[in-house]
């Protein structure tokens, strides 16, 4: 199965457009969602209306979504982000609300599992080899799928004739394939659709290809004016708008 990874997708309908126009031309049959469908961007009810409509394999809930329903205040979000929250509270509709009470916070699948953040339970950044060397210890697996950092990535963890073997392996180019070698566990984060923070402006998303066991990595543009014009019509912070041009 080909299943085609999203996250951080941030309100952010420009970019998801842009990502699903490409991934269209690659071919995918279900996607998993790593969370975080709202905060930072205008738009997200379009965002949600989407998601709701795609064949999900998986779902996850994200720190953002998770504030935006009230059921974790303290998810490491805090000034002008939980004002945009609040506004997005109440203009989200009750079955967008409901799609994302719906959400989970861990998946287990066909040889993969995924989360939003960490397997630890926290919605801490998983940003630096050093951190992700706490995850092998608690995966059901040999794969996991995160999200949360925006930055696209790959963490890999493997015994070599009795030697462990590490290596952190960031993904900047707009196309990269890489095959998962065999018996090493893997953690993969396919960046942010809707707001990147590598300082590569691109929406980034990937493909796992579960029978070849390979990850396709893409970098898509978007129309960055144009969410930053939606930004300043809906009064949304400058600050939002502007680090969409830097990708960071």
């Amino acid at each position: 199965m080909r299943l085609l990874l999203l996250s951080d997708i941030h309100a952010n309908a420009e970019a998801l457009s842009a990502v699903l126009r490409h991934a269209e031309t690659r071919g995918w049959e279900r996607v998993i969602f790593l969370g975080d469908a709202v905060g930072y961007y205008p738009q997200p009810e379009e965002v949600v209306a989407v998601l709701r409509s795609l064949p999900l394999e998986a779902a996850l809930l994200g720190n953002h979504d998770a504030i935006l329903l009230g059921s974790d205040t303290g998810a490491g979000v805090h000034g002008l982000v939980m004002d945009v929250l609040a506004l997005q509270r109440g203009s989200l509709s009750a079955a967008s609300k409901t799609f994302l009470s719906g959400l989970s916070r861990h998946v287990c699948g066909g040889g993969w599992e995924a989360v939003h953040s960490t397997l630890l339970g926290s919605w801490d950044y998983v940003d630096s080899l050093a951190r992700a060397q706490r995850e092998p210890e608690h995966m059901s697996g040999n794969l996991l799928f995160f999200g949360h950092t925006h930055v696209p990535v790959i963490y890999l963890f493997a015994d070599l004739e009795g030697r462990q073997l590490t290596r952190s392996v960031p993904l900047t180019q707009e196309k990269t394939r890489y095959r998962l070698p065999p018996n090493a566990r893997v953690l993969f984060n396919p960046g942010s659709v809707g707001q990147p923070r590598d300082g590569i402006p691109l929406a980034s998303y990937a493909i796992f290809d579960d029978d070849a066991r390979v990850i396709e990595h893409y970098r898509v543009p978007f129309d960055v004016q144009a969410v930053q014009q939606l930004v300043a019509e809906a009064r949304y912070p400058p600050a939002l708008a502007a680090r969409l041009t830097k990708g960071r």
